[in-house]
């Protein structure tokens, strides 16, 4: 099945860590709470098996207090250059009032390309409403 462009979230963000650092912002724990989520949002890791077939459990917290989780399922991991995983449950802590919570799951994929001591972070993201796909958006710019 092909994906039309417009069903496609894509964002590309340059770090000056070499790739093994970038991924491991990715799949470790204590460095995921750091950055994970877009402004005013905390995320808390309750699991997380960076390994095909491996789940990951979040917890995140809101602006307003209110919590929500984002879990999902690890279904291609070759570090340092790839990561791909299915999110079950979309955080919608703090969500507008117009936008629909996503009704199905999602696909993200995460590209890890070494730019001398830098790595570009290609992420794309499949599977989501237009309106939430904006929000979608706007959280993965703001966390990278």
């Amino acid at each position: 099945m092909t994906v039309a462009a417009a069903e496609r979230l894509e964002i590309r963000h340059v770090v000056g860590v070499p790739p093994d650092d970038a991924f491991d912002a990715w799949t470790t724990p204590e460095l995921v709470e750091e950055w994970w989520g877009p402004h005013g949002y905390r995320t808390e890791v309750l699991r997380l098996d960076a390994v095909e077939g491996g789940r990951f459990s979040f917890r995140m917290t809101g602006p307003s207090g209110a919590t929500c989780p984002m879990t999902g399922t690890y279904t291609k991991v070759d570090r340092p250059r790839l990561l791909v995983f299915e999110v079950a449950d979309h955080c919608v802590a703090d969500m507008p009032g117009d936008v629909r919570p996503p009704s199905r799951p999602s696909l993200v994929e995460v590209r890890f390309e070494g730019r001398g001591e830098s790595t570009e972070i290609i992420l794309a993201q499949t599977g989501l409403d237009a309106d939430y796909r904006a929000l979608a958006n706007v959280g993965w710019s703001q966390s990278l």
